[in-house]
């Protein structure tokens, strides 16, 4: 004889659990595997259920049930039921049965999790000021879930929960969705009470945030959800985008935050606005509704901030400005230049790079940082302000620089700024003239007699060896997930930057006689302080050189000229970096590499060479003496449509007081 038993979706609600007599049992299945199931016990069954209940016992013909027989006797409205609807199983099939003690099991497991969360929560229900959390409105069929429950032994106060949850029933109808009704139980005489919350608006406000500040060290109320981004932003994004993560790593998304967000509501909204448009690359977007709510502020903070402060005396001015610019990089977007062309301005009231390295030298290697992995088409002016005079100047502590040339035949043309071709033009010259210098100075030391044992060792190693960190680090470029799409760029201008800071420092070891080498072991022992089993990231590497402009640490450095050629020097080599489809560019850091290395291998500037470095030395000076490049080609390359043949140069003082040589 077939029988049917019917299941009403109420009939095990998160109020309710498992039924009365019903208790947890694994059983076998088909499968073989383990399958919990709710089978009746003999004692619950005796006191708990009756002889005649209407849906244990109701016949097979009872197809459409009534509302009184679909509602266990629980002590519950009656209308709240209303709208349950209900499944005909057949308790004869194996597949209904399974059906059956899923539909048990599923209740009953979210009953358990909602009694811990009870359990959990009962020691705040006392507490006056203790909040919904949640804006929605309640409704019946998941009311019972959204209400506190206190311990099972107060039957009095889960009579009076019963009774607010019918309240809440009614009031759901007729409130609007951003009123929240919740019964708070603060003494006996006042059960519950309705508390209204209005959401803020997202825009004019963060929402509330003193609970995740107790100390009200952050410059602007943060929400739960900046919280987070103020976490990614220092541990994750560094992390993901420079790999610089560690104990021994420095990390500058640290720094930023202790010396620029917490002091400045600018820069803090900043770096919630970078914070949120990485994230949102994390989680595979473009851009999300936080990125955009947080980018749209700092916009309108940084327009404020400019007229009250518009010389950038404040640090966090610049910050946020820089920061804005390299939001646009990762979209690549056009405005990223204008970005650009603002922080160029605000450098220019604090005196240029050589005044912000005296006034915040951190701050100054942010720029440079920013500087380093901006794209070509956002590069504005030939270099970065140096002294912020008009006309800028150039450094003088740089040898292989006269600050005193000048071009002997200005420039002429009818559309841009001749001033800014002229600095285009002197930058391309400054930039071939330093490898014409480095070259010159290692073929003279090359063929510089010298005395040397040819059956010794010279017990020096080679610092730059393809076995090296060094090396490796600066010719494997690994291909990670950096959190945005398509930035791999970013490293690829960075490795330059060390190539440079590393020719820089050996021109100048060159020209003053020294040794090299002292200058790669100190690189080398900074390199295994981070981590003397792994190859360091580029990025990390970069702040090696960045922490003392280019020289090693504890020695006496500049006034920020290494680090402000450097950027020049950058800036005029990525006008190569899809020339010739990227040959050129390659052809470039190949060079540079190999300057290195034929300083290593040869031992040259160093007073400890032997045999091996003997015949390194006889082997380069049989190669052919040709240069490393056509320079009137580089030229035409680099300057594309400003070429107008090789410039002429002259020197003389009155340049500054006439503008034109004639």
């Amino acid at each position: 004889m077939e029988c049917s038993l019917t299941l009403p979706t109420g009939w095990l609600s998160p109020a309710d659990g498992l039924p009365l007599g019903l208790t947890e049992v694994p059983a076998n299945t088909d499968d073989g595997t383990m399958e919990k199931d709710a089978r009746p016990t003999s004692s619950s069954l005796t006191d708990s259920l009756d002889a005649e209940d209407p849906i244990l016992n109701r016949p097979s013909s009872s197809i459409a049930p009534t509302r009184a027989d679909a509602v266990p006797s629980t002590g519950r409205n009656p209308d709240s039921t209303s709208s349950q609807t209900f499944e005909f199983v057949l308790v004869t099939d194996a597949e209904s049965r399974r059906q059956v003690r899923r539909h048990a099991m599923r209740q009953y497991m979210r009953q358990r999790r909602l009694d811990g969360i009870a359990r959990l929560g009962s020691s705040r229900v006392p507490l006056p000021r203790w909040s919904p959390r949640s804006e929605t409105t309640l409704s019946p069929s998941d009311s019972s879930s959204r209400v506190e429950e206190l311990d099972e032994r107060q039957k009095p106060q889960r009579k009076a929960t019963n009774e607010c949850n019918q309240v809440i029933h009614r009031s759901s109808r007729t409130t609007t969705p951003s009123t929240t009704c919740l019964g708070i139980r603060k003494n006996d005489a006042a059960p519950f009470q309705v508390v209204k919350k209005v959401s803020p608006d997202p825009i004019a406000s963060p929402g509330r945030g003193g609970m995740h500040d107790p100390f009200s060290s952050y410059p602007v109320k943060v929400s739960q959800e900046d919280q987070k981004l103020i976490s990614h932003y220092v541990i994750t994004y560094p992390s993901m985008m420079y790999k610089m993560s560690g104990a021994n790593h420095f990390n500058p998304g640290m720094a930023m935050f202790r010396q620029f967000a917490l002091q400045d509501q600018v820069s803090f909204q900043a770096m919630l606005a970078i914070a949120s448009k990485h994230l949102a690359g994390v989680q595979g977007k473009t851009e999300s509704v936080q990125s955009l709510t947080h980018k749209m502020r700092a916009l309108q903070l940084i327009k404020e901030r400019i007229r009250t402060d518009p010389g950038g005396q404040l640090d966090g001015t610049i910050y946020a400005a820089a920061t804005m610019a390299v939001i646009e990089k990762w979209s690549k977007d056009p405005s990223e230049q204008m970005h650009f062309k603002g922080v160029a301005c605000l450098i220019k009231q604090r005196g240029g790079m050589r005044g912000l390295r005296a006034s915040s030298s951190f701050l100054e290697k942010v720029l440079y940082w920013v500087d380093f992995s901006c794209a070509p088409k956002a590069i504005v002016g030939a270099s970065l302000p140096w002294t912020g005079a008009e006309p800028d100047v150039l450094p003088e502590r740089l040898h292989f620089l006269s600050p005193d040339l000048h071009l002997a035949i200005p420039f002429t043309t009818s559309t841009g700024n001749p001033e800014g071709l002229a600095d285009y033009l002197r930058a391309c010259e400054d930039f071939l003239t330093f490898f014409r210098s480095l070259y010159e100075s290692e073929r003279s030391i090359l063929r510089a007699p010298f005395n040397a044992p040819q059956n010794t060792m010279s017990g020096r190693s080679n610092l730059f060896g393809p076995s090296t960190p060094l090396y490796a680090a600066l010719t494997t470029l690994p291909d990670y997930d950096h959190g945005i799409r398509d930035v791999r760029f970013i490293d690829e201008y960075t490795c330059l930057a060390c190539l440079l800071y590393l020719n820089v420092a050996l021109h100048e070891c060159y020209l003053s006689s020294q040794s090299f080498d002292r200058y790669l072991q100190w690189l080398t022992l900074e390199i295994q302080r981070i981590n003397p089993y792994s190859v360091p990231s580029i990025s990390a590497l970069m702040w090696l050189f960045q922490n003392n402009g280019g020289f090693p640490s504890g020695d006496a450095g500049d006034d920020g000229e290494r680090s402000w050629f450097v950027s020049r020097m950058l800036r005029v080599a990525k006008r190569l970096e899809w020339k010739r489809k990227g040959t050129l560019w390659d052809r470039l850091r190949s060079v540079l590499m190999g300057f290195i290395s034929t300083q290593q291998a040869c031992g040259l500037g160093s007073e400890n060479i032997g045999r091996a470095e003997l015949l390194a030395r006889y082997q380069r000076l049989i190669e052919p003496d040709d240069y490393i490049w056509d320079e009137d080609e580089m030229r035409r390359e680099i300057l594309g449509d400003l070429y107008n043949g090789i410039p002429i140069y002259t020197t003389t003082s009155q340049f500054h007081n006439s503008g034109v040589v004639t």
